[in-house]
């Protein structure tokens, strides 16, 4: 694919092909849709298409597991791609989660958005008992995918995949017996202020 893209740049072809043979990527992992066009086609649009592919496949899954049903919801906090419409609110209307549903959605934080989305999920079932809370982690490749020659940039293009998880945690003491782990302690330190 690549090659057919960037056929006069040989080089940049090369270098990007040594590191997905070496990435340890197997062949299930997945790269948008318009990524595929010849040129790819890197629009706010297909990036929303990749979004809600991933998610709602990932809500899905986690609804036909769980048994648990969208009106149960209290809690629901998306993560990394910032549209807006805004993540939390399409999967609302995609689902019809209540209308007094606590939504939030995390963007600007780059990987740190996944812990901080446990610790507010964490935080909010502590003041709000009895409650049901989804976390949302994406990773939505196509507004981040590069086209320059810049060795240090073409890296993401070959070492990240989209990809959504959908994580259920409850505070609910009938959930206890079906509870596969238990958040006991989470500990999250900020260093930005130590990069010169």
């Amino acid at each position: 694919l690549y090659s057919l893209i960037l056929n006069d740049k040989p080089k940049r072809v090369e270098f990007q092909m040594r590191i997905l043979e070496r990435s340890g990527l197997g062949e299930e992992t997945c790269l948008p849709p318009a990524i595929h066009y010849i040129p790819p086609t890197p629009t706010m649009n297909e990036a929303r298409s990749e979004a809600q592919m991933v998610i709602f496949s990932a809500m899905d899954d986690l609804f036909k597991k769980t048994g648990i049903m969208p009106k149960d919801i209290d809690i629901l906090n998306c993560s990394l791609f910032s549209p807006t419409p805004s993540l939390s609110a399409v999967v609302i209307n995609k689902y019809k989660l209540r209308s007094n549903i606590k939504s939030f959605n995390l963007s600007g934080m780059g990987c740190n958005a996944d812990l901080i989305s446990v610790e507010l999920a964490r935080d909010l079932l502590q003041v709000h008992p009895n409650s049901n809370a989804i976390i949302i982690s994406t990773e939505i490749i196509m507004p981040n995918h590069y086209k320059g020659n810049k060795r240090a940039m073409l890296l993401p293009n070959c070492l990240f995949r989209m990809g959504s998880a959908a994580i259920l945690t409850s505070n609910r003491r009938s959930d206890r017996w079906r509870a596969k782990y238990k958040l006991s302690h989470l500990v999250r330190t900020h260093r930005g202020a130590d990069a010169q």
